[in-house]
């Protein structure tokens, strides 16, 4: 996704702001992030200055003591759970909400959620709330889905916002675009939505004042013990957990220190001749999983002061011909300008999204054993952390994906893997080592069921 707000000329856009359909808070809310937009700086002025936060800046999940059972139970009765669900598997060829998508054995991403959940409130009798905020795209299509589970799952609708073209700052007309005309401003919205809703209210109402929040298709965002300990002792109001980054991260935001405080720094701020130096591992060696810890009183209280403001993002599009704006926001950014506010520094391990088909394919084979909804790394893989994927264009369609790798793959023994071309499988395979399947036009490998696949096997 392209987000670079510095190429973004508003010259031409009115001060006052467009015309919307918009109306009461929701267009206000617009018309703030508008304003904003047009007032910011554009950029980090003073690039050599940005580096990573030293370690005393970030807390370390390594170092993090294992409470009692007790404590575990009196922690999980303040907290509730929001899992983001605006996204469609549209990267996948999907126009369906991605979380009711299938990952392992007949199950979604949300029936693993309610296993995860449903393991935590069984051993320490609780009851954790589930919150899934949708966007206009999700939200019949999830609340339909819902109907059939038992477990009260609150929803949260994020705004629906006008698109802009770019030229002008215009917005698009609904009557000449449809739902192309709007789109939903970024996970950020959660902030205003939980309460312009009754939702964040009702949890301070309940006792439930913590907050975990992650992305619904990152199945190793589990709401953990020694977290929650960790922001109840120490009364932390806003909690990122950073990863150390890979080759693979090269987009993910990041930390850095201005004046003792601590910031997040997203691709769109970066300086064009930076770029490249931002997406390496040189420069910045962490970055933003989006999992986060709110505590909600802390928050009320602020947004009753003035609110928190977070960064805006203008995202470039085109719809049709005609190239557009759309103003988001990202959670993350509170963490600019909430007093207390840290980063910890956590496992890969929770950190498992599923953006493409290479990620799902992950899930899927025998890396990852799942255990109440939790994936789980299997034992009997001895290599340091998980291959490396790459698959050719002919698998990005999900529907494509399945029919040429219809079974688990068994990958414990796999360094990397390589697929293009027409390359498929007919039932389990075993790959062993750094395996690469090139099929050139007008060829094809077909891998037979139950076959062993080792080191190297190319067709050029």
């Amino acid at each position: 996704m392209e987000v670079r707000a510095i190429t973004i000329k508003t010259k031409n856009w009115s001060r006052k702001g467009p015309e919307t359909t918009l109306s009461g808070k929701e267009k206000a809310e617009f018309l703030r992030l508008y304003q904003r937009f047009l007032a910011e700086k554009e950029q980090l002025s003073d690039w050599e200055s940005i580096q990573s936060p030293s370690v005393d800046k970030l807390a370390n999940y390594e170092s993090l003591v294992e409470p009692s059972s007790a404590k575990k139970a009196e922690n999980y009765s303040r907290l509730a759970v929001c899992k983001l669900n605006g996204g469609l598997g549209t990267t996948m060829g999907c126009r369906q909400t991605k979380s009711l998508l299938m990952v392992r054995e007949g199950k979604s991403f949300l029936d693993l959620i309610f296993d995860q959940l449903e393991a935590i409130d069984q051993k320490y009798s609780t009851d954790i709330p589930l919150i899934l905020m949708n966007s206009f795209y999700t939200d019949i299509e999830t609340r339909s889905a819902l109907k059939n589970y038992s477990r009260d799952v609150r929803t949260l609708l994020q705004n629906k916002f006008p698109r802009l073209e770019a030229e002008k700052g215009i917005a698009l007309s609904e009557k000449e675009y449809g739902l192309e005309a709007s789109y939903p401003p970024g996970h950020g919205d959660l902030l205003f939505c939980l309460f312009n809703s009754d939702i964040g209210d009702s949890l301070i109402e309940e006792g439930r004042d913590i907050l975990f929040v992650s992305n619904a298709d990152n199945l190793g965002a589990l709401p953990d013990a020694k977290i929650l300990a960790h922001i109840v002792e120490n009364n932390i109001p806003f909690l990122i957990e950073m990863t150390p980054k890979t080759p693979a991260d090269v987009k993910g935001g990041t930390l850095y220190v201005d004046k003792d405080r601590l910031k997040l720094l997203e691709i769109g701020s970066v300086p064009e001749e930076h770029v490249a130096e931002f997406c390496s591992q040189k420069k910045f060696k962490i970055f933003n999983t989006n999992n986060i810890w709110i505590n909600l009183v802390a928050l009320k209280e602020q947004m009753g002061k003035g609110g928190v403001e977070l960064e805006i993002i203008g995202n470039r599009k085109s719809i049709g011909q005609v190239p557009v704006v759309q103003l988001e926001t990202a959670l993350g950014s509170a963490i600019n300008s909430i007093d207390g506010a840290c980063g910890m520094v956590v496992s890969r391990d929770r950190f498992l999204p599923v953006k493409k088909t290479s990620d799902l394919l992950l899930l899927r084979s025998d890396l990852f054993v799942f255990d109440k909804g939790e994936p789980k790394k299997n034992s009997a893989r001895k290599l340091k952390g998980l291959p490396e994927i790459l698959l050719g264009p002919e698998f990005d369609i999900l529907e494509d994906f399945q029919k040429r790798i219809p079974k688990i793959l068994h990958c414990t023994d796999l360094r990397s893997l390589v697929i293009t071309g027409d390359v498929r499988f007919e039932g389990e395979c075993t790959l062993k080592g750094d395996v690469s399947l090139i099929a050139t036009e007008g060829d094809a490998i077909v891998i037979p069921d139950n076959a062993e696949v080792l080191c190297r096997n190319n067709v050029e």
